[in-house]
């Protein structure tokens, strides 16, 4: 243990103008800091709604080292924002040495959940596969980058996506591209879009709590030409075919919630807004544009892989969620299908109590996943259902 270490969780809105400018001077030293999750406007804005916000401030023998936004659950530590928040890590300058161990057993929590933890994964205690970053580099202007897409064998693939903005404009006239504030509207069908999206496929709704939506509310409120929401939005007709919420932060933007029109899906409306969105970020001097750690296969057309980032979790040296985790590992080891599910359940819990701060909250939300689930994929359902009976309690006696 190093005793030198200290560690004090404070308000983001009471960190002092010397914090915000190590803040800011740490972020700038590291190109992996460059997205928006990192930009200190968006942690005060996120603070201000999520429930049980803080930064741990992170000294060693009275000098500051770093900053580690969060949430707290319980015992359980969530990067601040979660499930919204894709990108997640110490603001700390390059090199800087701390454990995240140590910071998570001065927090007092029993276990440090990430899902995007840029930079290093950290100490062996860690249970975490690596990802990469898909982005779209944009930094020799929009012709170069789409050159760079045909030299990666996506060549066809764009061709393609030209002939379908044909087909579109012969079977429905002439799509419309708008880029820039919310022009009315498009959020509250964007939200509406997802959340009927994730009640259709069992996924918790991250929208049923207030305090989710009003994230999105504050961001899209943020003034400052260089940070804040931009909305790509892709009509026929005047009618809304596409549309997509996404975050900047200077040079950088982050392609966040995407929806599209299933009624117009054999014209790709999705990948057209998307050529439509590089081409207006290009324009406007956005240098880097992320599509998320998912590697899914309409990404590979747009992007690369960029640096690995991590999923999994941390444990503290007490507490009995750890407990928990390593007896399903070692129970279902021998079955990889049954493993892969009893995973799958429990970053189902942890986005349900990210979403839901109080415990009841927790307990409804799982019984109606659960419910949802049975009646799809029944053997999900009854791990589910396992994992929560052992675990949501966990987030309070932990």
């Amino acid at each position: 243990m190093d005793v030198q270490l200290s560690v004090d969780a404070v308000r983001p809105a009471d960190l002092d103008e010397a914090q915000r400018t190590l803040w800011t001077q740490f972020r700038a030293q590291r190109d992996d800091l460059a997205s928006p999750y990192f930009d200190l406007r968006y942690i005060l804005a996120v603070a201000e709604v999520a429930p049980h916000a803080a930064v741990a401030v992170i000294r060693r023998a009275g000098v500051t080292l770093g900053f580690l936004p969060f949430q707290r659950r319980g015992g359980l530590i969530q990067p601040l924002g979660a499930p919204l928040t894709d990108y997640h890590g110490l603001i700390a300058p390059p090199g800087a040495d701390i454990e995240l161990a140590q910071v998570l057993n001065a927090l007092g929590g029993s276990r440090l959940r990430f899902s995007g933890l840029v930079g290093q994964a950290g100490e062996a205690a860690c249970e975490v596969e690596s990802r990469h970053a898909m982005v779209a580099d944009l930094r020799g202007g929009l012709e170069a980058y789409l050159e760079r897409r045909r030299q990666a064998g996506q060549a066809g693939e764009l061709k393609d996506k030209r002939r379908r903005a044909r087909a579109l404009a012969r079977d429905h006239g002439e799509p419309v591209f708008t880029f820039g504030a919310d022009p009315g509207g498009v959020l509250e069908l964007i939200i509406g879009l997802k959340r009927a999206q994730m009640r259709r496929t069992g996924q918790h709704d991250v929208f049923a709590n207030p305090w989710t939506r009003q994230v999105l509310e504050r961001l899209a409120q943020a003034k400052g030409e260089d940070f804040g929401l931009r909305f790509a939005v892709l009509r026929v007709a005047g009618k809304v075919i596409a549309a997509e919420v996404g975050l900047r932060s200077g040079e950088a933007y982050h392609l966040w919630i995407p929806v599209y029109d299933p009624d117009f899906a054999r014209y790709s409306p999705g990948a057209l807004m998307t050529l439509e969105t590089l081409a207006a970020l290009a324009a406007d001097g956005v240098r880097m544009v992320d599509f998320g750690p998912v590697d899914e296969a309409y990404k590979r057309v747009f992007a690369e892989p960029g640096a690995a980032v991590w999923e999994g979790q941390l444990h503290a040296a007490r507490g009995l969620s750890s407990g928990v985790w390593r007896t399903g590992e070692r129970l279902f080891a021998p079955l990889p299908a049954v493993r892969s599910a009893w995973r799958s359940a429990l970053r189902r819990l942890d986005r349900i109590a990210a979403c839901e701060p109080t415990l009841n909250g927790q307990m409804g939300a799982a019984a109606r996943t659960v419910a949802i689930l049975s009646r799809r994929h029944p053997r999900k359902a009854v791990i589910l259902g396992l994992a929560a009976s052992l675990n949501l309690s966990l987030l309070v006696i932990d």
